[in-house]
């Protein structure tokens, strides 16, 4: 089994996992508290891990790299400590769940694999 690491299976899921990091880059955006954007990314990253069990970890790396570089250069930060704080939290929060989130789905769809029959 020679298999590419980089096959068209990854790369849409990668197109699948950008478009869920500018759905959670706009969940932290709009929250007043940290609860939405952590459910966000850990139904995301979860998501990540389901799709791809082996190398989630790869998408969970496209996903804190990519919200962590858009918000940091691409996106205005509010002048307000308190905002300011609760986006920061967000940020850092969300990349963290992207790796656990992953491990956890792709953990969840081997187990689901070995108990069907085949």
């Amino acid at each position: 089994m020679n298999a590419s690491f980089f096959d068209r299976r990854l790369v849409l899921n990668v197109v699948i996992t950008l478009i869920g990091c500018a759905l959670l880059l706009y969940c932290i955006k709009i929250a007043i508290a940290a609860h939405l954007p952590f459910l966000v990314a850990t139904l995301l990253a979860t998501a990540v891990g389901v799709l791809e069990p082996r190398r989630g970890w790869f998408l969970a790396i496209v996903q804190a790299a990519t919200i962590w570089i858009v918000y940091t250069f691409f996106l205005d930060h509010p002048t307000n400590n308190s905002d300011s704080e609760v986006e920061v939290f967000s940020l850092y929060g969300s990349m963290i769940l992207s790796f656990v989130g992953s491990f956890i789905g792709g953990g969840l769809k081997r187990v689901l694999d070995r108990s069907q029959p085949r």
